[in-house]
This record gives C-alpha cells, structure tokens and sequence, in this order.
C-alpha cells in the first residue's frame, strides 16, 4: 500500500469519525437540548486544552496571521455557520450549501497547478457530490425539501467558503509544522475565539429530566470531543502531508455514509434506496480517488511531482531540468 493510500485511509477513518460524531451530536441537541452554539464552544475548547496538554507544542512564530486566520474562520467560522444554516433553512439545505466547498477547493488547485486535471478527476467529484445528493435527501419516510430562506443560503454558502479555506489554508502549515501542531492551536485559538458565543447558553443551559441522566450527557460530550473532534481533525488533517486539498476534501465525503449508518444502528433511522444508491455511489469516487496517478498531483510552481511524499522530476514540464 503506497504512503499516499495510508494517508487516504487516515483521511477516511477522520471523516468517519464526524459521522459518528454528528449522530451524538444529534442526540444531544434531540434528548438532551443541549445549546448548539454551546457544544461548538465546548468541543473546541475542551479539545484544544487536551491537545495541548498532550502535544505541548511549540509556540506560534510570527508572522501569526496564517494560525490567527485559519483558527478563526477555519475551525470555528466553519462550524458556526454550517450550523446557523441549519437553525435559518434545515439540514438537508445545509448540508448541500456547505458541501460547494469541493468544487471550489478543485477549482482553486486547478487553477494553482496543484493538480493536472483528468477524466478522473470529474468522475470522482460529480459521484461524490451526487452521492451526498441522495444521501441528504434520500431520508426514508420524509420528502426532501430545499428550504430556501435569506439568512440559510447566505450562511451555507459562507460554510462552503470558510470549509474551503479551512483546508486549502491548513496544507501548508500542515507541512511545516504537523497536523497535530495545527490541530492543537486550531482549537486553542479557536476555542477562545468561540467562548463570547457560547458561554451564556452552557451556563444557562438546565438537562431536561430524562431516564439517562447526566453520565449520558457526559458520555455524548466525550465521544463528540474525543472522536469527532481530536481524532476526526487530526487525522484529517495528516492527510495533507501526501494528498492535495482535493484529494481530502473528496475523502470527506464519507462522513454521510457514517452518519447514515450510525443513525439506521443507534437511532432506529430506516434507509431508503436512494440512500444506499449515494453510499455506492461515494465509495465509487474514493475508489477512483485511491487508484489516481501519482503524476496527477504536482507541486505548484516547480514543475515537480510528488510520489509518496517524494519529489521527483516531473517530464511534462519543458520548463523543468532539475534532477533529483
């Protein structure tokens, strides 16, 4: 299995990790009415002071604006306004606004060199956006329904943007530092950022009187922590070390199948056709994904590929004479 494989692996258990952390988080929001704005406080916090405790990483060099922007409208921007969209239209409308973060994320590299287009390429995007098509609306028992309000299309498309950012603008630091240095800042920086809009609801917030009690509550904050954040962002992140921000983006695209899943086993949820038709169709787009060309992936700028996090000459540029 090639380096870039592994990393594709670790990219998809990351983005698996979200989908069972967006189930928890769906359990907490329905059982335990927990603050939406809250858990993001939560879970960022939290987990940056875990990392931080762990990692002890080195501190930020300046110029800081790079770790300042990515913290800021990265890992918290793209969390708030994926879920405000959810709160101003539903989450099928969301969650189909946020996911234009891909073709925006391929046009940029294309643009940029970092990858020399192909059929595969296409093939790829259009199978796992039409795969999330029919996950999100494919809910068995329930119609789907575009709700197009203002404030819903303006903060999924702002999702879209900042998820986009968030993961072209972590590949270099990525490569600098480590995922684990850019995880672990992310959330402390971010975590910081976000307590002004969360602290009020979690110290207000009052646990309704159900059967489970507050172990529950604490196990579902746990798991989102643990898994759906530290965990789920690390490993994602590591990925871009060997994979462009295509490459990862299109990897995120199993979190729904995860989440599909973990709700049909944990929340009783009954999946339709439509459903197991995008679960097909999104592993098909990783498949081709797995399979691509080391020559598909370049280093901008250079006339240089990269083959398994090596750098070798790359025959297709005239401009290229370096020998390595």
């Amino acid at each position: 299995m090639r380096q870039s494989q592994v990393s594709l692996l670790g990219a998809l258990v990351g983005a698996g990790f979200w989908g069972l952390s967006g189930t928890a988080a769906q359990a907490l929001f329905q059982t335990y009415q927990f603050p939406v704005v809250g858990l993001v406080t939560v879970r960022t916090l939290l987990s940056g002071l875990i990392l931080y405790t762990v990692v002890r990483p080195t501190m930020p060099r300046r110029p800081l604006g790079s770790i300042l922007g990515l913290s800021i409208f990265g890992f918290v921007g793209s969390q708030l306004a994926y879920l405000g969209a959810i709160q101003y239209s539903n989450a099928a409308t969301a969650t189909l606004l946020q996911f234009l973060f891909l073709p925006i994320v391929a046009g940029y590299e294309a643009v940029k060199g970092v990858l020399r287009w192909s059929v595969r390429w296409t093939v790829s995007l259009l199978l796992a956006m039409m795969g999330t098509l029919f996950l999100v609306g494919g809910v068995s028992g329930s119609s789907f329904r575009i709700l197009v309000t203002p404030n819903g299309v303006l903060l999924g498309l702002l999702a879209a943007v900042s998820g986009a950012y968030y993961i072209i603008a972590s590949r270099p630091l990525v490569r600098a530092h480590g995922a684990w240095w850019v995880t672990t800042w992310g959330f402390v920086i971010g975590g910081l950022v976000s307590v002004p809009f969360g602290v009020e609801s979690v110290l207000y917030y009052q646990m309704p009187a159900i059967s489970y009690g507050p172990g529950g509550l604490v196990g579902l904050i746990l798991f989102v922590v643990v898994f759906g954040t530290i965990l789920a962002y690390g490993l994602y992140l590591a990925g871009l070390r060997r994979l462009s921000a295509t490459e990862i983006g299109l990897a995120s695209s199993s979190e729904p199948i995860v989440a599909a899943a973990a709700a049909f086993v944990f929340l009783g949820v009954i999946l339709s056709a439509a459903q197991y038709l995008g679960g097909a169709l999104i592993i098909l787009a990783v498949v081709l994904l797995a399979s691509r060309k080391v020559e598909e992936l370049v280093t901008p700028g250079t006339g240089l590929r990269e083959q398994d996090g090596q750098v070798t000459a790359d025959s297709h540029n005239p401009w290229s004479d370096q020998q390595i």
